[in-house]
């Protein structure tokens, strides 16, 4: 086995780096928990925003011209617009579905902001409507058709801004691949120094070992073992960091009414995670050998 102790005729457990090594990787594996978390937490929430928005307009029918009118008088013409752009568009092709948002629904949702009902219903309101397109749907038909029958209506299409939200996802996610990247060359650079400090330190019985008939092959090996367990260890421990924490927040978000990302649910993202110090370790292990075998070509 890799990680068992084998006799050595080196003493590598009194270097630096043993007291070192271990904590570098663990902070750099935490780190690199935390941003595949994030990731995992971006593209699901990115994805469900799309599913929730993609394939669905808004028009908004604002009381243009109607603030000198009573309450009542208002809605009854903010209606008659509402109905007629209805009217004008239902017949459209493409449009699988054309309804007005309701006066109690608008209220709901504003009341959070906007206070109580009663100070809501004084106030010019727009009203919506939502429009869901299916196959043969042309844009560009409905806005004209929009804009002849209620110039003063906004049509809104969501997958404007949700492109530009997506942009700003992916520009993010690529961020945190580069920043996963930058993690693994960090660890990979601490591998390489702590294995030339090791390998100063124990200069002398290198030579020695050398005029007995040790191959380079076997320094390396000690070397590349010592620095895979450390490695390991490290790994395991930033670990034991990275999740609890993950949890925690993942309950507190829980409690704020976020919702659990449906990729960290699968299996699969659990075995990404615990592949971590495996994948840390086989970086280290192959660090430290080439580095011992480069510098010994060069030493001897």
């Amino acid at each position: 086995m890799a990680f068992r102790s084998r006799p050595s005729h080196l003493p590598l457990e009194n270097d630096s780096s043993s007291r070192f090594l271990p904590s570098i990787v663990a902070l750099m594996v935490a780190l690199l928990t935390f941003s595949i978390v994030g990731l995992a937490v971006l593209h699901d929430t990115v994805g469900r925003w799309a599913t929730q928005i993609d394939g669905s307009l808004t028009i908004q029918v604002p009381p243009t011209g109607l603030s000198q009118l009573e309450p009542k008088q208002r809605e009854a013409a903010l209606e008659e617009r509402v109905q007629t752009i209805i009217a004008a568009v239902s017949g459209q092709p493409g449009v699988a579905r054309i309804a007005e948002l309701s006066p109690d629904k608008m209220v709901e949702l504003l009341e959070p902001w906007l206070g109580p009902n009663e100070m809501i219903s004084d106030l010019p309101i727009p009203r919506i409507i939502e429009i869901t397109p299916s196959s043969g749907f042309d844009f560009n038909v409905l806005e004209a058709t929009v804009s002849r029958t209620a110039p003063e209506a906004v049509l809104d299409d969501h997958r404007i801004w949700l492109e530009r939200i997506s942009d700003v996802a992916v520009s993010v996610e690529m961020a945190l691949l580069a920043l996963i990247g930058v993690l693994f060359a960090a660890t990979t650079l601490s591998v390489f120094f702590a294995t030339r400090s090791g390998l100063s330190i124990h200069k002398s019985i290198i030579e020695l070992l050398h005029l007995i008939g040790a191959p380079d092959g076997y320094i390396a090996g000690q070397f590349a073992r010592h620095t895979m367990r450390l490695a390991f260890l490290g790994s395991l421990i930033g670990i034991a960091i990275a999740l609890p924490v993950s949890l925690l927040i993942g309950y507190l978000g829980l409690r704020a009414g976020w919702q659990i990302p449906a990729t960290l649910h699968l299996p699969l993202f659990f075995i990404l995670v615990l592949i971590v110090p495996v994948a840390i370790s086989s970086v280290a292990w192959l660090t430290a050998k080439r580095t011992v075998l480069k510098v010994l070509r060069r030493m001897l």
